[in-house]
């Protein structure tokens, strides 16, 4: 019949034998091989002194209770992480600086229990893997590839959700879109590579304008969408002319200065959102056809300039 200490060697988990003050009775094969701390070495001694500058104070108490209790007792490798440190990068490549460990802590009699650890890095690591690309690809369906902001189906999402609040809860919001003037010429004269970084600009322009309550998106093509929370006509005005503004004054690389035009219309209770995009396009579509480089406005059924927004 195998020795019983020689069969607790053959396990691939960590076993050790401890009093309540954590000195070790027992140390197995799989501890030597992952911390490289022999048996001789580990057994008589204490844990924190093997490892100083550790914290057992939750292992501690895990034993005494334990103990006091007569029942098993454990530690989450999710939420503790681990009970013993042991650097990964001495034994795979890891997204872990040291090993993920859940732990079985059971009494064993008067003053003695048993540790048993199980290492979780693998089951851990695979988790925030899927985890990372499912944010990743939570991303590529709400975002735009080229420009970084939201894509036009993620905006018609948060315009829906937008308007919900409003009718539910009172609340007015207002809509901006927004088109670069003369943009087929950046195309035609310096090539769609250069029209591409226009795009890429404009949007970090806009979204360092914006608030940050602010939903910013790309609509298609050369427009782009504001949805502004909480924001009246006037506001929202205010703050396109002052998105014209700071375009109108960048230097685009290797293109010189650009400008944008802008519609904007505020929400009206039960009014169908489809009417609300068409408003600040049909005001988007006043400012291109009457100068471009300015802001027009949709209110009460009447199109107007922005005063003060006459391209300066």
């Amino acid at each position: 019949m195998p020795d019983q200490k020689a069969i607790l060697d053959t396990i691939e988990n960590g076993i050790l034998v401890v009093t309540p003050d954590l000195q070790i009775r027992f140390w197995n094969r799989w501890l030597t091989l992952q911390t490289g701390i022999s048996k001789e070495e580990a057994v008589g001694h204490f844990l924190p002194t093997l490892f100083p500058g550790t914290s057992f104070n939750l292992l501690k108490r895990k034993v005494k209770i334990a103990l006091k209790l007569k029942s098993s007792t454990f530690t989450n490798s999710s939420v503790e992480k681990f009970i013993i440190p042991i650097k990964l990068h001495n034994i795979t490549k890891s997204i872990f600086h040291h090993m993920r460990q859940d732990v079985v802590i059971t009494p064993l009699g008067e003053g003695e229990a048993s540790i048993i650890i199980y290492d979780t890095s693998a089951l851990l690591e695979a988790k925030a893997v899927i985890q990372n690309q499912l944010l990743v690809m939570e991303k590529q369906a709400t975002t735009d590839t080229l420009t970084g902001c939201y894509n036009r189906k993620m905006f018609n999402d948060l315009l829906k959700s937008e308007v919900k609040k409003a009718d539910r809860y009172h609340h007015i919001f207002s809509l901006i879109i927004m088109d670069i003037d003369n943009f087929k010429a950046v195309n035609d004269t310096y090539g769609h590579l250069a029209g591409d970084e226009v795009l890429k600009e404009m949007a970090t322009i806009t979204g360092c304008t914006v608030r940050e309550s602010d939903l910013f998106a790309r609509w298609g093509g050369e427009e782009f969408s504001i949805l502004l929370p909480e924001t009246t006509l006037e506001g929202a005005a205010i703050l396109a002319d002052k998105i014209r503004r700071t375009i109108a004054a960048n230097d685009f690389s290797n293109i010189g200065n650009l400008t944008c035009s802008l519609g904007v219309a505020q929400y009206h209770k039960t009014e169908h959102r489809d009417t609300l995009i068409s408003n600040a396009d049909w005001a988007l579509y006043h400012a291109k056809n009457h100068g471009k480089n300015q802001v027009a406005v949709f209110d009460q059924g009447e199109i107007q300039t922005w005063p003060g927004a006459n391209g300066n």
